[in-house]
C-alpha cells in the first residue's frame, strides 16, 4: 500500500490537502536558522505530519501536541484546537499510485466515547482492537492474532528516538523477545499462526515459575520429601509401640473410635492446610495490588484546576475522575481475586470448629481409656501420634502443590517445545528468506557507505531474533540513519520480490545529521525503488543541488505552520 494522500479538515473546510508521490517526498521547514535571533525548525509541524499517519494507524496520538521528553507540559493551544475545532485527519492508502485497484480510507478525530470517529473505508470501530484486527486485514491481507498491526507498521513511521536509533529493535522496552519473533517472522513473510499461544504460554510459564519460588520458602520439594519420609517412619514405630500395649477388649470400640477420630484430625488438618495457603496466595496478591492505588491529595491541586477550568472550559475529566478510574480498575481486580475469599475463610472457621470438637471428643476418650487403666505412656504415644499426623497432613498439602506445579509447568514446557519445533522446522526457509533479503540490504547498505551490512539470525531458548552487523564497529548517528534507510528499502523490495504484502512507504525524521553526499544518495536510491519515503527537513539541510520543487510536497514556516495557527 502506498500513502496517497493526508486531509486535515474541520467542520468547515481543508486546512491542509497533502498528496504524495513515488520515490522521495519533502515536508519542506522554510525556517532559517539563524543563532543570534535562536530561530529553528521547532513547532511548525513537519514531524506532526508523520505522527497524524501515526495516530490513524492507532497510536494515542499524544505525541502531536506533548513533547515526548517533557510529557508534564502538554502544548494545550494544540490540543485544544484539535478537539475543539473537531479536526478529522483523513489518509487514503491506495495499492498502486499509478493504477489504482485497491484503496483504504482512514478517518479519525480526536474526540472520545460517543463523538469518537475512527472509522476504516466509511465503517466507525470505535474499538482500538477490532481497529488494530481491520486495518491488519486490510493492508497485509492477514488475520493472524500475532503480531497486532501497531507492531507490524512499527518500523515504517521512525519518528521517535529509539526507532532513529535501532534498526529492527523498534518496539517499546518491555517487548518480549517471543514479541519480537512473531514480527521478524512475519516480516519474512514465515507463518505465525501459533505465537498467539505461545505468548499466553510464556506467560503463564512466568507466573508458574513465580508461584514455586513461594513455594520454596516453606522448603524444595526433595525437603518436604525426605521430612515426609521420616515422619511416616516415626509415625509406624508410635504404632508399633502403641500396638504392643495389652489392653482389655473392653476398651476395643473405644480404641476405634480414637482412630477414626485422628484419622478425621489428619483429614481436616491437611483440608486446612491447603485452604490456609490458598488464602495467603489470594491475600499476597491482594496487597500487592493495593499498592497499586494511586493515593494523591488533590486539594493542594484544587485552586489550580478551578483556575484552569475558568481559561479553558470544555475540560473535559478532572485530575480526581483520572484517579478514580485507576482506582476503580484496581478495585475491580481486587473484586475478583478475593471474591472466593469469604467463602475460604468459613471453610477455615468450619474445619477448625470441627477440629476443635474433634480434639475435644478425643480428649474425652483419652480420659476414659485412661481411667480403664491405660498407662501414661500410651497416652504420650496417642499425642505425639496426633502432633506427627498433623505435620503429616501440613507437608502432604505443600507436596501436592509442589507436584501439581511442576505438572502444570512440564505441561507447559512441552507445549511451547511443540511450537518452538514447528518454528524451528521452517528455519530452512526462514533462513532462505534473509539470504534473499540480504540481496538488496548488502547492495543498498553498499552504495550508501561502502559498508556491507547483513541481517542474520540467532536463537535462544525463547526463539528467533534478527540481528544486523557490519564489519566497521558501531556507526556514528548519521550512519546509523543512512543504514536504517537502506534496510527499509531493502525490506519494500524484498517484499515484493516474494509478494509480501507491506506499506510502500518510509517516514523518517531527523535527517539533518546526515551528511549531503549520503543525503544525495539516500535520495537517488529512494527515487529508484518501488516506494515512498516521506521526510521532514530543514531547507538550509537540504543539498544545494537537490531540487526541492521536484519532491516537496508540503512547505511550513513560522508564519505558515500544519494546524495554521500562531
Amino acid at each position: 500500500m502506498f500513502l496517497k494522500q493526508i486531509i486535515i479538515q474541520n467542520k468547515k473546510s481543508i486546512i491542509r490537502d497533502i498528496t504524495f508521490h513515488k520515490g522521495i517526498n519533502l515536508i519542506v521547514d522554510e525556517t532559517i536558522v539563524n543563532n543570534s535571533q535562536q530561530t529553528t525548525g521547532n513547532n511548525v509541524g513537519k514531524t506532526t505530519v508523520l505522527r497524524l499517519v501515526d495516530y490513524c494507524f492507532g497510536a494515542d496520538g499524544k505525541n502531536i501536541y506533548q513533547d515526548t521528553e517533557f510529557k508534564k507540559q502538554p502544548n494545550t493551544t494544540i490540543e485544544n484546537f484539535l478537539k475543539d475545532s473537531e479536526i478529522i485527519i483523513t489518509i487514503t492508502l491506495v495499492n498502486d499510485l499509478d493504477n489504482i485497484t485497491d484503496e483504504v480510507i482512514i478517518r479519525k478525530n480526536f474526540l472520545s466515547r460517543n463523538k469518537k470517529l475512527q472509522e476504516v473505508n466509511g465503517e466507525n470501530i470505535t474499538n482500538d482492537k477490532d481497529f488494530d484486527k481491520r486495518l491488519k486485514k486490510e493492508i497485509f491481507k492477514s488475520e493472524v492474532e500475532k503480531p497486532t498491526f501497531r507492531q507490524i507498521i512499527s518500523k515504517n513511521i521512525r519518528d521517535e528516538k529509539n526507532k532513529m536509533t535501532n534498526i529492527v529493535k523498534v518496539l517499546n522496552s518491555f517487548a518480549s523477545s517471543e514479541v519480537y519473533e512473531a514480527l521478524y517472522l512475519f516480516w519474512l513473510g514465515v507463518s505465525t499462526d501459533n505465537h498467539n499461544e505461545k505468548e499466553l504460554l510464556s506467560l503463564n510459564k512466568k507466573k508458574e515459575e513465580s508461584f514455586q519460588k513461594r513455594l520454596k520458602k516453606e522448603g524444595e520439594l526433595s525437603l518436604i520429601e525426605q521430612q515426609l519420609n521420616i515422619l511416616n517412619a516415626n509415625i509406624e514405630d508410635l504404632n508399633i509401640k502403641k500396638n504392643t500395649f495389652n489392653l482389655n477388649e473392653n476398651y476395643s470400640s473405644d480404641i476405634e473410635k480414637l482412630n477414626d477420630i485422628k484419622s478425621k484430625l489428619n483429614r481436616n488438618s491437611t483440608e486446612l492446610s491447603r485452604l490456609e495457603i490458598r488464602k495467603d496466595l489470594i491475600i499476597e496478591s491482594k496487597e500487592d495490588l493495593e499498592q497499586e492505588y494511586t493515593q494523591i491529595d488533590t486539594t493542594q491541586i484544587k485552586a489550580l484546576y478551578e483556575k484552569a477550568s475558568s481559561l479553558i472550559p470544555n475540560i473535559q475529566v478532572s485530575f480526581e475522575d483520572t484517579v478514580k478510574f485507576h482506582n476503580d480498575l484496581i478495585s475491580e481486580k481486587l473484586e475478583y481475586i478475593t471474591k472466593e475469599l469469604p467463602d475460604i475463610e468459613h471453610q477455615i472457621r468450619k474445619i477448625k470448629s470441627e477440629i476443635i470438637s474433634l480434639r475435644r471428643e478425643e480428649d474425652r476418650l483419652t480420659i476414659i481409656l485412661n481411667k480403664s487403666a491405660i498407662t501414661e505412656d500410651f497416652e504420650k504415644i496417642i499425642l505425639e501420634l496426633n502432633k506427627q499426623f498433623e505435620r503429616k497432613g501440613n507437608l502432604e498439602e505443600q507436596k501436592r502443590l509442589w507436584l501439581f506445579s511442576q505438572e502444570k509447568l512440564s505441561q507447559i514446557e512441552e507445549s511451547l517445545k511443540k511450537i518452538n519445533d514447528g518454528i524451528s522446522s521452517k528455519d530452512i526457509q526462514i533462513q532462505s528468506r534473509i539470504t534473499e533479503f540480504n540481496k538488496y540490504f548488502s547492495v543498498l547498505s553498499n552504495e550508501l557507505y561502502g559498508e556491507t551490512y547483513l541481517l542474520s539470525t540467532q536463537t535462544n531458548d525463547k526463539g528467533y531474533e534478527l540481528i544486523v552487523t557490519n564489519f566497521e564497529g558501531n556507526p556514528s548517528t548519521g550512519k546509523k540513519k543512512g543504514q536504517i534507510a537502506a534496510f527499509d528499502f531493502a525490506y519494500i523490495e524484498f517484499a515484493d520480490k516474494l509478494d509480501i504484502e507491506c506499506l510502500h512507504f518510509i517516514m523518517h525524521d531527523q535527517l539533518e545529521t546526515i551528511h549531503d553526499n549520503q543525503l544525495n544518495t539516500i535520495i537517488e536510491v529512494a527515487n529508484s525503488i518501488n516506494g515512498q519515503y516521506i521526510v521532514p527537513i530543514l531547507r538550509d539541510k537540504i543539498p544545494s543541488n537537490v531540487d526541492i520543487s521536484e519532491f516537496e510536497v508540503l512547505s511550513l514556516s513560522q508564519e505558515n505552520k500544519l494546524f495554521k495557527i500562531i
